[in-house]
């Protein structure tokens, strides 16, 4: 598995536990990954600033991301030991983070090496290795059984903590219990089994293209001649976005991605329409076209609107009009512009569309609003603050996982190591 993978894979374990109270297998067997989770989630809400120098508004944001106020130096540990953070101290106290975090790719290439450095456990390697590939395609219960080599405990601890983190569920299809992860369903998770099963061979391959090719249009021959996307379109599985610009009606396809609150469906949503959007000028435009979409979207996400005018922005972009994004400005012979609201989530749903072009995934989707100003605004952080109490959730062991952890707690009366 790649090095990027890992990084991903294991800020999606903490993002999926982090609202779950402590639990014996999940602080016994996924501790690796879930501090390198952690340091994945803080970096990424950290990124873009140049230093922090309220050691106390730092807590308030990382208590906000599920990392608490004294694990936080175990977390800024890991972000220094790869050269993410450089923090300045008085004796024991931090005074100051300066912040070096890198570029998604290569920083969730360190996250993953730094994984690999801390020798994770046989159980959260078989975790991750199982998120990664059900990301690529659902398995029956017993050909995951049988492809970790687990003893049926081991399996049933890795399922009640992959269960209770939004990360794995069981359905049965066609009387077969089949394993998938709900992070690549965007609706009806049966409809997504079921075209699983209709084409078992070629899902992995179509999943895999539009994972690296955000936003391909419809009409592309990798996806026009492909039966298994086809139908996945026909079915509901995938969503196309629609831009009705210059030169006619085009779809434009995404990887699916699921395990996302309302709100944070609506960003994705949006981020979907403006990548959309920069397709269509990419490949459809009637004059110019672009050429670099990663510059376009930076410049809207740091002008917010072009340098010029085009012809074809009026319509090329009305999608984003309908959304709330931004609107058209008219500036005179024929030629517009468009102008991005400049709003909290106007401004995430530009980053996760960068996401999509730099990694093929969307973790930005998951940056917390109220940390993020915290960090960008602490005096108006410190005052009264509109964010909800999350109750923290329960994890129900399965009776293989409540007998295992019996059976460790009786042994520490004994002073006995349990085999």
């Amino acid at each position: 598995m790649e090095k990027v993978t890992q990084g991903l894979r294991a800020q999606d374990f903490h993002e999926g536990l982090r609202e779950t109270k402590t639990f014996g297998p999940k602080e016994a067997y996924f501790e690796k990954t879930l501090r390198i989770g952690k340091a994945a989630f803080l970096a990424m809400h950290l990124r873009g600033l140049l230093y922090v120098d309220d050691y106390t508004v730092l807590k308030f944001a990382a208590a906000q991301l599920g990392i608490g106020g004294s694990e936080l130096p175990v977390i800024l540990g890991e972000l220094e030991e790869i050269d993410f953070v450089r923090i300045k101290r008085s004796g024991d106290e931090i005074k100051r983070v300066d912040i070096r975090v890198p570029e998604f790719r290569t920083g969730y290439e360190e996250l993953g090496a730094r994984w690999e450095d801390l020798k994770p456990c046989e159980v959260e390697r078989a975790g991750v290795a199982t998120l990664q590939s059900l990301m690529h395609l659902p398995r029956s219960e017993a050909d995951l059984i049988r492809s970790l080599g687990m003893g049926q405990t081991e399996f049933s601890m890795l399922c009640d903590v992959m269960k209770d983190g939004q990360l794995l569920r069981v359905q049965t299809i066609a009387g077969q219990k089949i394993a998938y992860t709900p992070l690549v369903v965007d609706e009806d998770p049966t409809a997504y089994l079921q075209w699983t099963d209709r084409f078992p061979s070629a899902v992995s391959e179509a999943l895999k293209i539009l994972t690296e090719h955000q936003g391909l249009p419809a009409s592309d021959p990798t996806i026009s001649d492909n039966a298994a996307l086809n139908d996945a379109i026909q079915t509901g599985v995938l969503m196309p976005a629609r831009v009705n610009g210059a030169t006619g009606t085009q779809q434009f396809l995404f990887a699916p991605r699921g395990g996302l609150t309302p709100e944070e469906r609506v960003i994705l949503d949006k981020a979907r329409a403006i990548l959309a959007s920069v397709r269509y000028g990419q490949r459809f435009a009637a004059g110019r076209r672009i050429i670099h979409p990663r510059a376009i979207l930076e410049r809207l996400r740091d002008y917010k609107r072009f340098k010029t005018g085009h012809p074809d922005l009026r319509t090329q972009y009305s999608p984003l009009l309908e959304k709330f994004v931004g609107r058209p400005i008219d500036e005179g012979g024929g030629l517009w512009n468009f102008q991005i609201y400049d709003t909290d989530e106007n401004m995430k749903a530009l980053e996760v569309a960068i996401d999509m072009l730099e990694i093929g995934e969307t973790p930005t989707v998951k940056i917390d609003l109220a940390a993020k100003k915290a960090l960008l605004s602490p005096r108006e952080y410190l005052g009264p603050i509109p964010t909800r109490t999350i109750l923290a959730r329960s994890i129900t062991g399965s009776p293989e996982t409540r007998a295992e952890i019996i059976k460790q707690l009786s042994a520490i009366g004994r002073g006995m190591k349990v085999r």
